[in-house]
């Protein structure tokens, strides 16, 4: 009589596990589904709620993205033309916040880039554009403002953004103030031009002679 029930309760056990196997497996894809179906519905509310770019706009992001290409940025390159979209007005998130940044606004981790007149009129160049999309992409990569403004920084002159070449426009002068308010600790350099850690005198007096 034990062995049976010995028997019984192996059988029992051994039936219900795959059984709770499979049916913690479908919770597992039940919520997965949800989730995906949750994210799909707020990407879908951002561009609902938000204006597409005008064509002649988007030539002018697209010559910025080839100057990134150019110039190395393999990896943002990517993510501007595969992972972002670009809109010319604020959704609905946008507007419940404050903007700091009067170029771009990016919703991480959807990959909405929404791009503001400023992008156009204010930015001297593409190169300047360039620049704002160099920053709004380290934001589709999950990057802070201080981590954004670093890397740009750090990266202007493999863009081609410099002192010597655009240090006088109202963008470039926005920037460094902004980056030295993030990142503070970037210009502690007394020796440097301006205290800036990341410039080089050598080349700056090489390029003016």
């Amino acid at each position: 009589m034990n062995v049976d029930s010995e028997l019984e309760d192996g059988a029992v056990g051994g039936w219900n596990a795959p059984v709770q196997k499979q049916t913690f497996l479908k919770l597992l894809l039940n919520n997965s589904a949800v989730a995906a179906l949750t994210v799909v519905i707020f990407y879908l509310s951002l561009v609902i709620t938000s204006a597409p770019m005008r064509a002649e706009d988007r030539e002018t992001i697209e010559r910025a993205v080839q100057l990134l290409e150019a110039r190395g940025f393999e990896q943002e390159v990517f993510l501007l033309r595969r992972a972002a979209t670009f809109r010319s007005s604020d959704n609905w998130l946008n507007l419940l916040v404050d903007k700091e940044n009067a170029y771009a606004a990016t919703n991480f981790p959807l990959g909405t880039i929404t791009v503001y007149p400023d992008f156009f009129t204010k930015a001297d160049d593409d190169t300047e554009r360039a620049m704002v999309l160099l920053h709004e992409a380290q934001h589709l990569k999950g990057a802070n403002e201080p981590e954004a403004y670093e890397f740009v920084w750090r990266s202007r002159r493999q863009l081609g953004w410099t002192t010597l070449s655009h240090g006088t426009t109202p963008t470039y002068t926005t920037i460094e103030l902004q980056t030295r308010e993030y990142n503070p600790q970037m210009f502690t350099c007394p020796a440097k031009l301006w205290d800036d850690c990341t410039e080089n005198l050598e080349t700056q007096r090489q390029a003016k002679r």
